[in-house]
């Protein structure tokens, strides 16, 4: 009975590298994003909504908050309520793994890029 305990913390303490998104499933989901948000291929249709090599931690938590309603926008707003919470990561994974964008306007700055 001792050993289960210490097995227990164990098995908590893994859970965050469990719940991680896979960024190759990200890329299927992700096809409804790359039109404004870009891909590995295209930088997306203007600078300010790239999220290549964004941290994927930020990129869901923001996400969720469209889902939720939190956050308002008439695109985001629709094209989030259907995913699901492994989506959110897989898709942020897959933005995250991408790395920063080749092209990038030297006139806009993306509010959250530190």
């Amino acid at each position: 009975m001792k050993t289960v305990f210490p097995l227990a913390l164990l098995l908590i303490a893994a859970l965050p590298a469990w719940s991680a998104g896979d960024p190759a499933a990200g890329q299927v989901k992700a096809t409804a994003c790359m039109l404004c948000h870009g891909s590995k291929d295209f930088p997306g249709t203007f600078f300010t909504l790239q999220l290549a090599g964004r941290n994927a931690d930020k990129l869901t938590i923001k996400t969720n908050k469209y889902r939720s309603g939190k956050l308002l926008h008439p695109i985001m707003n629709v094209f989030t309520v259907g995913l699901k919470d492994q989506d959110v990561e897989d898709i942020s994974a897959y933005y995250q793994g991408l790395g920063k964008p080749a092209l990038v306007s030297p006139f806009f700055v993306i509010k959250g890029d530190d």
